[in-house]
């Protein structure tokens, strides 16, 4: 029997994924950071164990193989509704519904049709809000048009057995948009947000403006219910909102990182400051005295270079402008800026 099967992508894994290491990332970096029962070691831990579950679950929708969707002469089956599969000449109509940016294709069926579970009223009554039906096919994870497989499905619930066999034979995925295409939007998503990010790190009020931008957006991206037709004003909502929170991924990883490179210089500088006082019982005139460079990768040269030394009476000072432009003195006894 001839069969049109619709299969999963690796996008919606590769996202998870993607949103999930960050996480990780800074989850570790606390762990590494702080002592044992303090409270960002425990939060580190935290956000390990909890986001790092989105590392096998990404792994798992990559590597599922098994077709979603299947379609043949006698009907249609989708392995995400938890239903039989539903004939052809059970089907009264299939249309095409947006819900919170998710593409499904509702299917009406008749009375003959028996749903393995009866549906609790607050799940019907919110089908009814959005103009859902208790069969929905969801193609969030298929790259294919729905109005290509909404038509389709109609197409074949109003023919004989014999042309829905020539029909499937003839049909051809219409899949949405090109890998072109794709990678561009990409790389516009890639430049927007270190744009932001940029923005973000001008100061404290930029960064509020915009969790406050993304904290609307996302009210509006949840609670604005979808209809049959595409909702701009949710689209764009939904979109801010994701920028947002990349953006504060972003944020939080760039000053985490930040504060550690900066305590690393300073505490190589000042290690070397000391052993240069042992040697010639004094501290050294300026930091071209003392050769760290050696010691130093690439980028802690470069926030070397930003730091002032300057000597005291019987003392030396370090100072540094942070990314915000506020300037902070190195604290040799704590081993940290302040």
């Amino acid at each position: 029997m001839k069969e049109i099967k619709l299969y999963k992508t690796t996008a919606k894994g590769l996202k998870i994924i993607g949103l999930t290491i960050p996480f990780v990332v800074i989850g570790i970096w606390m762990i590494t950071q702080d002592s044992p029962g303090t409270i960002n070691y425990i939060m580190g831990w935290f956000g390990v164990c909890f986001f790092g579950l989105g590392i096998p679950v990404g792994l798992f929708q990559i590597f599922d193989k098994r077709p979603q969707i299947i379609i043949n002469e006698n009907g249609i089956w989708d392995r995400t509704t938890n239903q039989d599969e539903i004939k052809w000449e059970q089907i009264i109509v299939a249309y095409p519904i947006d819900i919170f940016g998710q593409k499904f294709v509702s299917i009406v069926a008749d009375n003959t049709f028996i749903f393995k579970k009866k549906q609790y009223k607050w799940a019907a009554k919110i089908n009814k809000q959005i103009g859902a039906q208790q069969l929905n096919l969801n193609l969030g994870q298929i790259n294919i048009n729905v109005n290509t497989l909404n038509d389709l499905i109609n197409k074949l619930s109003k023919s004989e057995k014999e042309e829905r066999r020539n029909i499937i034979q003839s049909f051809k995925v219409n899949k949405v948009g090109s890998s072109l295409l794709g990678f561009q939007k990409a790389i516009l998503y890639i430049l927007s947000s270190i744009g932001l990010l940029m923005l973000t790190l001008t100061g404290l009020a930029a960064f509020w403006t915009i969790m406050i931008a993304m904290g609307v957006a996302a009210l509006i991206a949840r609670w604005y219910w979808g209809s049959n037709k595409d909702s701009k004003v949710r689209t764009y909502a939904e979109t801010i909102a994701w920028f947002g929170f990349i953006n504060m991924v972003l944020y939080l990883f760039t000053i985490k990182t930040y504060d550690h490179i900066t305590e690393s210089v300073g505490q190589k500088i000042s290690t070397e400051a000391e052993n240069y006082k042992n040697r010639y019982s004094k501290y050294p005139s300026g930091l071209e005295t003392i050769n760290i460079d050696g010691d130093l990768n690439l980028l802690e040269k470069y926030f070397a270079n930003k730091i002032e030394y300057s000597l005291t009476d019987t003392d030396y000072e370090l100072k540094l402008f942070d990314l915000f432009n506020k300037e902070r003195i190195y604290d040799p006894k704590l081993q940290e800026w302040r």
